[in-house]
């Protein structure tokens, strides 16, 4: 089972006290060996798809991550 989370973080900004929401998913134990290698990854955006059928409701998740191309090595002319 996985788990959606909604905390809220208060934050003093310019003498003032805000609060800001922060969602929090949580996954079973069973998927570590899914998830290991991409803990360490930061993902620049999330897409969100919602499908709701009479018998379940399925949410698809996609973290997007932009890989930044590598530079070509440079040869030496003699």
């Amino acid at each position: 089972m996985v788990k959606f989370q909604k905390r809220t973080i208060k934050r003093r900004y310019k003498n003032k006290e805000r609060n800001y929401n922060r969602y929090l998913i949580e996954f079973p134990v069973k998927l570590n060996q899914k998830i290991e290698p991409h803990k360490t990854k930061n993902f620049d955006d999330a897409e969100i798809t919602t499908k709701d059928t009479p018998t379940q409701e399925v949410v698809n998740i996609s973290l997007v991550r932009n890989k930044t191309p590598k530079e070509p090595d440079k040869q030496k002319t003699p």
